[in-house]
């Protein structure tokens, strides 16, 4: 096979598309160990939604220039569409994970977020009116049974049930934004949809963490805020725009399968940075998941 030939299929849109969806949830992964860093009540114990509030002001500085794009170009509907999506998916999403924080581990936190693939399959199904695909079917048990034994081993086992209540609203939250966006993207392009709903998601995010800020950005050393400017840069810029550039490439549902990674590389970074145990049975579970998540995206 030629050198040209297996260029032109490594660089193939669908390719493209796994690979940046991919990229975003090894980031996303890294989320809860940040948010669990700064808010955890055994680290810095940082007020969540004030957290909140810094993190997603930094990114929405960022995508500014989408925003002014934005609105030479969006109809009143548009804005309507993306408003839902930043209070359902940034503001919901963050406010909730940001109060779960202080007591659900990272680890815990991953297999949660894992939950939203089948949310965004049964709210994919319900809007279009038909049942799932068995291969759908088998790789979504798969996913649910890495789950299971990520859930019943020690490391990610930590958490209060009002913590992951209150996560797995947010991830509800998020799949909404999932599922909703798609028109958007495709009408607008992944910048501009990304940026006008982080931007508009933040108001609310400032309006309940705002108070605190100006106190917390003061007490913060400069070892904290490069962290937080990974965070507010890489995971909540980069990796946004990674996902809905190749959601509008894959389809919501086809890349709602990569979210079944989230606990494998959550678990990872709470066992290498926070030092939350990793056992074989957590071993297990992400091999699981990862073949979840071939089975979905095989085509034969």
């Amino acid at each position: 096979m030629s050198l040209s030939v297996v260029s032109s299929r490594f660089f193939a849109p669908r390719v493209r598309a796994f690979l940046l969806v991919l990229a975003s949830v090894v980031l996303w992964g890294m989320a809860p160990v940040g948010n669990r860093y700064f808010i955890g009540s055994s680290h810095l114990a940082m007020p969540g939604a004030t957290y909140m509030a810094l993190r997603y002001a930094i990114a929405s500085i960022c995508f500014l220039p989408g925003v002014a794009g934005a609105m030479r170009r969006w109809s009143g509907q548009d804005w309507l569409r993306g408003g839902f999506c930043g209070l359902a998916g940034v503001a919901g999403y963050n406010l909730l994970g940001g109060v779960a924080a202080r007591t659900v581990s990272a680890g815990m936190t991953g297999l949660i977020n894992a939950s939203e693939s089948l949310m965004i399959l049964l709210l994919s199904c319900l809007l279009a009116r038909r049942a799932p695909s068995g291969r759908s079917i088998l790789a979504a048990l798969l996913g649910v049974g890495g789950i299971v034994l990520l859930a019943g081993s020690a490391g990610p086992a930590e958490g209060d049930l009002r913590g992951i209540l209150l996560l797995l609203l947010g991830a509800f939250g998020w799949a909404v934004y999932c599922v909703a966006i798609p028109p958007l993207i495709r009408k607008h392009g992944a910048l501009q949809s990304s940026a006008v709903t982080m931007f508009l998601g933040t108001l609310p995010l400032l309006a309940a963490g705002g108070p605190g800020l100006r106190q917390m950005m003061a007490a913060m050393p400069w070892r904290e805020w490069q962290l937080m400017l990974f965070m507010s840069i890489g995971i909540s810029v980069v990796a946004l725009i990674a996902w809905n550039k190749g959601v509008a490439l894959l389809g919501a549902q086809s890349a709602s399968w990569f979210l079944y990674l989230l606990p494998v590389f959550s678990a990872l970074g709470g066992f290498w940075l926070l030092g939350e145990p990793l056992t074989l049975a957590e071993l297990a579970g992400g091999v699981m998941i990862l073949g979840s998540v071939f089975i979905a995206q095989h085509r034969g």
